[in-house]
This record gives C-alpha cells, structure tokens and sequence, in this order.
C-alpha cells in the first residue's frame, strides 16, 4: 500500500503526544511551541503540527497537503530526536546495521536522482537552492539539506561521462540511529529525493 496524505500516520504515532510535555519537546529540539502548535523549519518552508488536531500544515498554505513522507518525518524528528546529540556527516551505510538494511526493498534512492541529475549537475543545484540547500565542494555538485533544525542530509552527484554511469550518494548525521530505527532514516533519505525531484519539477513541494 502507498501511502501519500498526512492523515495515513498512524493514530499511534499522534498519541505519543499525549505523554510529552511540550517543554520537553521545546527544549530538546529547540522548535518553537505557540497557540497548540509546534512551529517546525522544514528545508524552504516552516510546517505547523497540532497534536491535538492530529494535523499538519504549511504555514502561508495551509489547504496545501504536506504529504505523508513529511508528517511523518516531522513527526518522528518532534517525538525522538535530540539535535545535540548528533554527529558529523557519515555514509548511511556506516550507521550500524546499515550496510545490510539499505538494501533491495530499502536501498537507497540515489537511482531516481542519478536518472534526473546524471546529466544535469547545474539542474540538481538550481533545484537545491530553492530548498535552501547549501552548496558543497564534494563530486561534481554537492548540496547539503538542511532538512529541520540541524538535521543535515548531504547529496553529492557525480555526472555519467563515457566511461562511467551517473552516481549519487548520501551522508546524514552521525548517531542518528540512536534516536530513530533505520526505516526512519530510510524515510528521511526517501523524502529528500521526492523534495529535490519536486523542486526541479517546479512543482511545490
């Protein structure tokens, strides 16, 4: 089943909440807390989440439908992750388990990147640039996402030329793993890939 809208999250999810403080939240994360809602920076955009309501929105659009990749990822970033607690950019296969996990089904989506960007690498920063993405001295074009508050993805593209095919990888913060399972950060890599194919689209994200 794909899931594609906000409200597919799982009820479960919604009702960690509950058991959080928003203080604690606060604190950790650094997200401003106002009128029952998170204010959360998310790439070019900020995204409002109201547990209570169980929704999410865009702010300055908030009939936009933010996706189930992105409530989901906001959500798991408010719930479990402590910014101070993550290290430098790392391969996702240098995580623990991470070699064996990201793969077949849960490979890493570098081929749909290489497919649009293998010969674009002027496209890929353009795209880069409108999610506010910093330009990087790695491969032949390098991005490095700033997805929410200090959680940093890094894209490096290298172009296909006559003797070899296009190539994208990943890094992500060190450590990340202790606050989210693989299949998170799965998600999280599954998300820049979607936002920068959008962006290049000129679609809005």
């Amino acid at each position: 089943m794909a899931y594609d809208k906000c409200i597919e999250v799982s009820e479960e999810i919604w009702k960690e909440f509950e058991d959080r403080k928003p203080e604690e939240i606060t604190a950790r994360t650094g997200v401003l807390y106002q009128e029952e809602g998170y204010h959360l920076p998310f790439l070019d955009r900020t995204l409002l989440l109201f547990p209570a309501r169980r929704r999410v929105q865009v702010a300055g659009a908030p009939e936009a439908e933010p996706g189930f990749r992105v409530c989901l990822t906001a959500l798991m970033y408010l719930l479990h992750l402590d910014p101070a607690g993550l290290g430098p950019g790392i391969s996702p296969l240098e995580l623990p388990g991470g070699a064996t996990f990201f793969r077949g089904h849960h490979g890493l989506p570098g081929g749909l990147l290489e497919g649009r960007f293998g010969q674009d690498a002027t496209g890929f920063l353009i795209a880069g640039k409108k999610l506010h993405g910093e330009i990087k001295p790695a491969g032949d074009a390098a991005l490095a996402l700033e997805v929410f508050p200090s959680l940093v993805v890094e894209v490096i593209l290298w172009q296909a030329d006559d003797e070899f095919p296009a190539q994208v990888s990943f890094t992500l913060p060190a450590h990340l793993d202790r606050f989210w399972f693989l299949d998170a950060v799965w998600g999280l890599l599954n998300l820049v890939t979607q936002e920068l194919l959008l962006a290049a689209a000129g679609e809005p994200s």
